[in-house]
C-alpha cells in the first residue's frame, strides 16, 4: 500500500509527538532518587535533558526559581503553560533561586497506579 504524500508529514509529526510525550526509562527509573537540596546540575546529570523549562516568580508561583519537566508532550506543554502544572502531567522538579531542589512531582497518572 502506498501512503499519499499529503499524509506523510502529518503522520510523521504525530509519530514524533507520540515519542516525545513519553518520559525515558532513565527518568521513570531514577525520578524517586531526586531529593530536596540537590543541585540543578546533579538532577540533569541523573535524569538527562529536560523536555521543558519554566521560570518561576514570587508573585505568580510563590517562589523565585525554575521548574524543569521531563516527559512533556504537546498536551502537557499546553496544560503547564495554562495551569502552571496543576494537575501534574509530566515529571517535574522545582528549584529555588539558588538552583536547589525544593520539591518534585510525578505525573498524576503515575501516582494513581495501584
Amino acid at each position: 500500500m502506498r501512503v499519499p504524500r499529503s499524509l506523510i508529514t502529518p503522520l510523521g509529526l504525530g509519530f514524533c509527538l507520540a515519542l516525545a510525550s513519553c518520559a525515558s526509562s532513565q527518568v521513570v527509573d531514577r525520578f524517586a532518587e531526586v531529593t530536596p537540596g540537590m543541585t540543578r546540575d546533579e538532577v540533569v546529570a541523573m535524569l538527562g535533558k529536560p523536555s521543558s523549562r519554566w521560570p518561576l516568580d514570587a508573585a505568580r508561583d510563590g517562589l523565585v526559581g525554575e521548574r524543569l519537566q521531563w516527559g512533556d508532550g504537546a498536551s502537557s506543554l499546553a496544560s503547564s503553560a495554562m495551569f502552571r502544572g496543576e494537575p501534574e502531567r509530566a515529571y517535574s522538579v522545582v528549584f529555588d533561586a539558588d538552583g536547589k531542589v525544593v520539591r518534585t512531582a510525578a505525573p498524576t497518572w503515575v501516582e494513581n497506579q495501584p
